[in-house]
């Protein structure tokens, strides 16, 4: 709650770091918003396990009881468990699609709501809520004096906020239900106040008693959850393990992060996995910022939301997962087409970078094999001293802003190409997970590599396969961080020697490239949808515009070439023949 960028310290000795994210309220398709959350934490879970060797228990809920389920279930004639085993589906769907890894759990809080019982009793016997007549249970927010420190509200601030209702049974309006008897035609629980469900707040604070324990060490989800939901969710926990109202934590991210193994507390001792007056049932919170259509943030309840599954049938999804990194985690992003119609170029741009230098390490024969192997063994030692050197004191810069790329990996000598560029990357997303600065540190390898590729000087270094092979396997490191990497196969992991190593790296290079023709192809074939062409459209105008180069009608061949790029179909002039890639129209 510092709302300040901090050290990054898990509250274990053994390497283990603790992460609950909220999930989606199951009644509906999950738009761009949801998207954006979970293609987030996913990078976070990422880059904790993969570069910083921390052992991730990540949990990640779905609400599949709530008031907006049970009308959406009544308007559909449905029962609220068709409707959300439905909607868990789609969303499950919505994120494999988007290469988001599942978490370690995923409860659903009807299968937690006798745990959810235990708590509000505790709360109740604690003092801090009250039962009216009828069977409701409320929290007493004036109760516990810290109320509203998560926030930043202050008690005669507090009014009934979201999911909120005006209740003249409550001692103050910004109480909020624990539990809600029941109504006739809805899904109703015995408990010792009658029957009834729980209220939307008390959902997670159960599930992480019951599933991580009293302290988790990472908090996340979207910043329209601070409050009501996180700050109701920090209330209940204090008040249920009489706790007192003290709490602090660490709001808005996680700083710096340190690398490999977990850290002690600042005076050496190691952090104890139980609350300490309430100060800590989370240590860090973390909140996404909003996604925005036209200066307002994209909400189901104002009607101006983009459902991932229509966003899919025109992008592809990692096009999309590029767009929603663009920004760093905490600051708005505006959606737009022309936003992802730029993401989507500069992934295909990337893509087919990448494609070539496989071709190139493979057209090599041994040599290249050789170079790729020698390149995996500098790797993957570098990987984990890199999250090691990762920065120990937060740094000045101002978050949200876009990454430029530095140069340092081009211009790196040979033996540290690799390595620059995996350093730059992990210490990027050391600072506050700052993704657009690890996506920008592509720019300096991409012009190297257009360097060795297509001109003279390039193609006469004697380093170009071995600078191209450590490219190669740390540009795919880099996609894996970043959950883009379309199951990439650089190399051999374990980076063994001689003949077993150069047959591993034949075999990575292959998957390779029949992973990037396939996301080129694929990539192609969404653009061609967005354009309203066909691809018989497309090659016939290549063999009118070949035919007329043929005859010197250039300006008949010119036209056709002008007339394409309006369209956003690039043509691409090669030894082999004319090829085209997706463009903006315009042919920007």
């Amino acid at each position: 709650m510092s709302k300040s960028k901090e050290l990054f310290r898990p509250r274990l000795s053994d390497g283990s770091v603790s992460m609950y994210v909220c999930g989606v309220t199951v009644y509906d398709y999950s738009h761009i918003g949801h998207a954006r959350v979970y293609v987030a934490f996913d990078v976070l879970y990422r880059f904790m396990s993969a570069a910083c060797g921390y052992k991730v228990t990540y949990v990640r809920n779905f609400t599949d009881i709530d008031d907006k389920i049970i009308a959406r279930a009544q308007q559909s004639g449905v029962e609220t468990s068709e409707l959300t085993e439905r909607f868990i589906h789609e969303f499950n769907k919505d994120m494999a699609a988007l290469n988001v890894l599942p978490p370690a759990l995923e409860p659903r809080a009807t299968a937690f709501v006798p745990q959810m019982i235990a708590t509000i009793s505790d709360i109740i016997a604690n003092g801090h809520a009250y039962v009216v007549e009828g069977g409701d249970v409320f929290f007493d927010v004036a109760s516990l004096p810290g109320y509203g420190r998560l926030s930043g509200r202050q008690q005669e601030d507090n009014r009934a906020g979201e999911r909120v209702a005006v209740d003249g049974r409550k001692r103050s309006p910004a109480d909020f239900a624990l539990w809600k008897a029941a109504k006739p035609g809805e899904p109703a629980w015995p408990s010792p106040w009658g029957p009834g469900r729980p209220g939307w707040h008390i959902e997670c604070s159960s599930m992480i008693r019951e599933l991580m324990g009293p302290v988790i060490d990472i908090h996340g989800g979207g910043r329209d959850l601070v409050f009501p939901h996180h700050e109701n969710e920090l209330a209940q926990s204090q008040a249920a393990c009489g706790c007192g109202a003290h709490a602090h934590g660490h709001e808005h991210g996680h700083g710096q992060q340190e690398g490999g193994a977990s850290t002690s507390g600042g005076d050496g001792s190691q952090p104890q996995p139980q609350l300490h007056n309430g100060t800590d049932f989370v240590r860090y919170w973390l909140h996404n910022g909003f996604v925005n259509v036209d200066s307002e943030k994209m909400s189901k309840s104002l009607g101006n939301f983009f459902t991932i599954r229509d966003v899919l049938a025109r992008y592809h999804p990692l096009a999309l997962r590029w767009f929603l990194v663009s920004s760093q985690y905490r600051a708005p992003l505006n959606y737009s087409d022309k936003g992802l119609e730029e993401a989507s170029g500069r992934l295909y741009y990337v893509a087919q970078a990448r494609l070539d230098v496989v071709e190139a390490l493979r057209g090599a024969g041994e040599e290249g094999l050789r170079a790729v192997a020698e390149a995996e063994a500098l790797l993957v030692p570098s990987a984990a001293a890199a999250a090691a050197a990762a920065p120990q004191e937060p740094a000045a810069a101002a978050p949200g802003g876009k990454g430029k790329g530095k140069s340092g990996a081009a211009a790196a000598p040979v033996a540290a190409v690799g390595p620059a560029l995996l350093s730059e990357v992990l210490s990027a997303l050391a600072d506050d997970l700052n993704t657009p600065a690890a996506v920008g540190a592509l720019s300096g390898p991409l012009r190297t590599i257009n360097d060795l590729l297509t001109t003279k000087a390039g193609r006469k270094r004697p380093d170009r396969l071995a600078v191209l092979a450590q490219l190669h396997c740390a540009m795919g490191r880099v996609m894996e961080l970043l959950g883009m990497e379309l199951e990439l196969e650089p190399g051999t992991a374990a980076a063994p020697s001689g003949t077993e190593a150069r047959a591993g790296a034949a075999g990575g290079l292959a998957a390779s490239a029949a992973a990037l023709e396939q996301l080129l192809q694929e990539m192609r074939a969404l653009a061609l949808v967005r354009l309203e062409m066909t691809e018989e459209e497309v090659q016939a105008a290549i063999r009118e515009r070949t035919e007329a180069r043929a005859a010197k009608d250039f300006a008949r061949s010119d036209a056709i070439r002008v007339e394409l790029a309006a369209k956003g179909v690039l043509l691409l002039d090669t030894p082999e023949g004319t090829t085209w890639r997706p463009g903006s129209a315009g042919g920007l």
